[in-house]
This record gives structure tokens, C-alpha cells and sequence, in this order.
């Protein structure tokens, strides 16, 4: 297994992923950013009926020009740290995992932070407490011409800080959950894709399950400014205000969005990365035959 691999196998991942999920994202975001909405089915059918079913797919170019990349260095960062430290790449130690997967979680919340400040004012561009934004070059020519180029850090540190909580998380639970499913008699090899969709699905709703309250006011925050002033100083002023405003509730509103969002996408992405990873080491492997 190479970084190659890995990079290759992250971009096929993080595509199907994107896909797959973007329009519980954009529920999500929504929900987490204004009141106008009852909740998950009222946002959707009001969102279709309002702007087009297209809409649900707002913002979506922003991180779909950096999924590739993003997901690319993620899992090929998870899978070099997770070679260093773990002589077993077939059954890793749990905290092996784990520590693999915060450090590529610290990338990916670097890389992903100025897309998703992006994609978030697409995503609640137009509802009637927000103006109608732009394109991606427009809201980003916006963000730099009131804020300067450092606005376009916004809600950064609060990114890297979820991913760091959700990562870790995430590997660590998926493969506790295939070596539970693999048991003590079972290879790798062995088991099923649905096997590998299940253990997917399930750690990503128990990771972002976890980490959800940090990206309630990472979406507040980077779209806080929009319209006029800013309302929050910072992270725990924001997180205040929502307290006052709606009880510490406010802190998952728009979960179910999110919940229902996690297990297709991550059903979706962690096995097209197992998948395209086994294919890739295969087909290597029958190369390297081929030349002797």
C-alpha cells in the first residue's frame, strides 16, 4: 500500500460522500442558522416548493472542488500515520486508529475551513432572513472586500477543532466495528459490503453525534456578518447567545438533518475507499507478479 493508494482512494471517497450527502447538508446548515423552519421535513418540502429541488444542492461546487484534495490527504495522511505506528494494517490497535485519525482530522479541518465558510453562505443564500448571494468567486470576493483576506479564516478554528473530535472518532469506531463484525475466525477479505456500509454508516452518526454542538456555532459563525454588524465576538459569545435564545437545545437543532445525512454519506464513503484501496493494492500486487 502506497500514498498513492491511499490519495486515489480519498478522492473516490470523498466524491460518493459529497454526493450522497450534500442535500442533508444543506438541511443541516439551514436549520442550525435560522428559526424559520419547524425542523428536518418542514426545511425540505419548503426549500423544494420555495427555490427548486436544484436548491438543496446550493454551495455544493465550493467543497466539491477541494473533496477530492481534502479527502485525498485525509485518508492518505490516516493511512501513513496508521502505517507508523501500527505493524498490523489488517487489525490495528483501536488507539492506533484513533491517533491516525485526529492527525489527518487536523488537516482536513485546515483545508476544509475556507470551503465551508463558503458553502455555508451559498447554502442560506436567499431564505428571508439572508440576502441572495453570489457564485463562489463572488462570495469570496465579498468576504475578502469587507473583512479582508483574513476573513477568510472564519470559523477555522472551530472546523479543525470538530474534525479533531470527529476523526479520532470516526476511524476508531469503524474498526472497532469491523473487527466485531470479523470476530476471531474471519479475514478482512471475508466480510461484505454491507458489512463495510454498516460500519461506515454507524460510526459516522455516533462521530458527528459527538462533535455536533462545535458545528452548530461554526455555521453560526461563519455566517454571523452577512447582512450587517456581527453579532458575536466569539465562539463562546455565540454559544451564549444560543443558549439564552433557545436552551442548550439550540446546540442540536438540526440533528436529525445531520444524523440522517451521516449514515449515507459515510455508508457511501468509507467503503468506496475500502473498496478502491483493495482494488489498487490488488492490482499492484498482480503487477509486481507480472514482472518476474
Amino acid at each position: 500500500m502506497t500514498y498513492a493508494d491511499g490519495f486515489i482512494s480519498g478522492s473516490v471517497a470523498g466524491a460518493a460522500g459529497l454526493v450522497v450527502g450534500h442535500p442533508f447538508d444543506t438541511v443541516k446548515v439551514r436549520l442550525q442558522t435560522t428559526q424559520l423552519y419547524s425542523g428536518f421535513t418542514n426545511c425540505c418540502r419548503r426549500v423544494v416548493a420555495e427555490e427548486g429541488f436544484r436548491a438543496l444542492y446550493k454551495g455544493m461546487a465550493a467543497p466539491m472542488a477541494s473533496v477530492s484534495v481534502m479527502n485525498a490527504v485525509f485518508f492518505g495522511v490516516y493511512t501513513t500515520v496508521l502505517q507508523s505506528i501500527d505493524d498490523d494494517m489488517d487489525s490495528p490497535k483501536i488507539m492506533s486508529t484513533y491517533i491516525a485519525g485526529t492527525t489527518s482530522g487536523f488537516i482536513a479541518g485546515l483545508i476544509s475551513g475556507p470551503t465551508e465558510l463558503v458553502k455555508c453562505r451559498i447554502q442560506v443564500s436567499g431564505m428571508a432572513s439572508t440576502k441572495k448571494v453570489g457564485g463562489n468567486i463572488q462570495v469570496i470576493r465579498d468576504i475578502v472586500a469587507k473583512d479582508g483576506k483574513r476573513g477568510m479564516g472564519r470559523g477555522l478554528g472551530l472546523t479543525i477543532s470538530r474534525e479533531l473530535v470527529s476523526c479520532g472518532f470516526y476511524f476508531a469506531a469503524y474498526e472497532w466495528i469491523i473487527q466485531w463484525f470479523r470476530g476471531e475466525d474471519k479475514e478482512i477479505g471475508d466480510l461484505t459490503t454491507m458489512h463495510l456500509i454498516a460500519a461506515g454508516g454507524i460510526s459516522g452518526m455516533l462521530s458527528w453525534g459527538i462533535n455536533y454542538p462545535i458545528d452548530v456555532v461554526k455555521s453560526r459563525i461563519q455566517i454571523d456578518g452577512m447582512d450587517g454588524p456581527r453579532k458575536y465576538r466569539s465562539s463562546m459569545c455565540c454559544a451564549k447567545a444560543l443558549h439564552l435564545q433557545t436552551g442548550w437545545t439550540g446546540l442540536y437543532r438540526g440533528v436529525s438533518a445531520t444524523l440522517f445525512r451521516a449514515f449515507p454519506t459515510n455508508a457511501a464513503m468509507l467503503p468506496a475507499y475500502s473498496i478502491t484501496l483493495s482494488l489498487l493494492t490488488r492490482l499492484r500486487a498482480e503487477k509486481h507478479v507480472s514482472q518476474y
